[in-house]
């Protein structure tokens, strides 16, 4: 079988990597001039299992166990492994209902090592963290903004091990040479113009310059371009992905030392609308937003008409928030990161899953959970194209896939492109 992945993201090289595991004639080509030059090269690269489908902690925690693997799991390659760091992970939720201990539950169950925390003991563990409630977050021109909280926050779930990858980059230079060396071929700084199904089978996948590529089956794991890669095909899906602005912004981490390299675990504080995690060995913290109801989502209607720099108005309210729960924090100037995150605008999870086009499948509405379950979303994608490709239907028998670090396997329908309503935030939190 001949297959040809679009994207060369982390999702894409993964996809790439597991097929030709499997014996398939693999192909990934990218409009960029290398690897994970798109929504990857500006992921924070997080590793963590708290989410509100049971589905996803699974698959994150058998991730988790991969990145802890790295080198064995890519196999020798002449490169650096990308590291992954453990720090752990500290959440801070709007409050500690039922369904924050159902999610707990269901982490220890498989294995996670997490706590709930109280409020004193999150001030314990981390003294430098203000613990009043910020919910719901406020914008920042709220004349109330700077206002203390009237009262703490309900308390946290840390995740002792959790943490994330320095260089998703690196980590997707990695996959490359791993699926390089294993056979799979790359076609980069070229853009796919058409797709086309061909009357004998098969699609033919037209780039720029008049070059073709002939094969079995077609992925589209081309983030940000996925619905314009699927208008090329003439494939429509029941849910919808779209392109979203997302800013990453760089501060001094006020708890470096030369010593200790700055104590600071990874905190998704969706009580206060930000997340946020150290970099440059510490030295740094880089924040971003769990997009609160506050704050208005700026869809990009043309990826191709967007300008990568970070902004002022993204720039306060992401900073100011970091600085009404870490104190010490000093506003500077605007730093930082501006990409492209590919969502799903249902629910924000991923759409791992063929099409009504025989052939035509989909890894998509990645970007903010996909990082940390790439490796495993690659191989799911391999059993989603095995199956269909051997005349099953997982419409009616949906994949399970063995999970096996984890020990289980999971019922995948909740990535399926005809899911319904599924439980989760509707965020970036997932």
């Amino acid at each position: 079988m001949r297959a040809c992945v679009i994207g060369a993201g982390v999702v894409g090289c993964s996809i790439g990597l597991e097929l030709r595991r499997r014996g398939c004639d693999a192909t990934i080509v990218d409009r960029n001039g290398a690897v994970g030059h798109g929504s990857t090269s500006a992921s924070c690269g997080i590793v963590r299992r708290f989410y509100s489908e049971p589905g996803m902690i699974a698959m994150a925690q058998e991730g988790a166990g991969i990145w802890a693997d790295w080198p064995a799991y890519v196999g020798p390659i002449d490169d650096d492994p990308a590291i992954f760091l453990r720090p752990g992970m500290l959440f801070i939720p709007p409050r500690i209902d039922d369904a924050v201990r159902g999610i707990v539950t269901e982490m220890r169950r498989l294995h996670v090592p997490v706590a709930l925390l109280s409020p004193e003991e999150v001030t314990a563990r981390f003294p430098f963290l203000d613990v009043a409630s910020q919910c719901p977050p406020r914008p920042v021109d709220d004349p109330s903004f700077f206002e203390p909280g009237e009262a703490p926050i309900e308390g946290g779930v840390y995740e002792e091990d959790a943490g994330y990858v320095v260089s998703p980059a690196l980590a997707t230079q990695n996959l490359r040479l791993a699926g390089e060396r294993d056979g799979v071929h790359f076609l980069l700084n070229r853009e796919v113009v058409k797709i086309r199904a061909r009357d004998s089978g098969g699609y033919q996948v037209d780039l720029a310059g008049g070059d073709a590529i002939h094969c079995d089956v077609v992925v589209n794991a081309a983030g940000p371009h996925s619905s314009q890669v699927n208008r090329l095909a003439g494939v429509e899906l029941p849910l919808e992905t779209r392109a979203l602005r997302r800013e990453v912004h760089a501060l001094a981490n006020p708890q470096y030392t030369d010593e200790a390299g700055g104590q600071v675990p990874v905190v998704g504080d969706i009580n206060g609308g930000i997340y946020f995690r150290p970099e440059s060995g510490g030295r740094a913290l880089i924040v971003g937003s769990t997009d609160p109801a506050c704050d208005a989502l700026e869809w990009i209607p043309d990826p191709d008409d967007f300008t990568p720099c970070v902004t002022e108005p993204y720039h306060r309210r992401q900073c100011l928030r970091l600085m009404k729960r870490f104190p010490e924090v000093r506003l500077g100037p605007a730093r930082g990161v501006a990409a492209l995150y590919d969502v799903t605008v249902h629910d924000w999870y991923p759409i791992a899953d063929r099409t009504d086009q025989p052939g035509y499948y989909v890894c998509i509405g990645t970007s903010g959970s996909s990082f940390k379950t790439a490796p495993v979303l690659g191989r799911l994608m391999a059993e989603v194209i095995d199956t269909c490709e051997a005349g099953r239907d997982p419409d009616r028998s949906p994949v399970q896939l063995e999970l096996p670090r984890v020990g289980v396997s999971v019922d995948t329908r909740f990535l399926s492109r005809l899911r319904g309503d599924i439980q989760t935030t509707g965020t970036v939190i997932g």
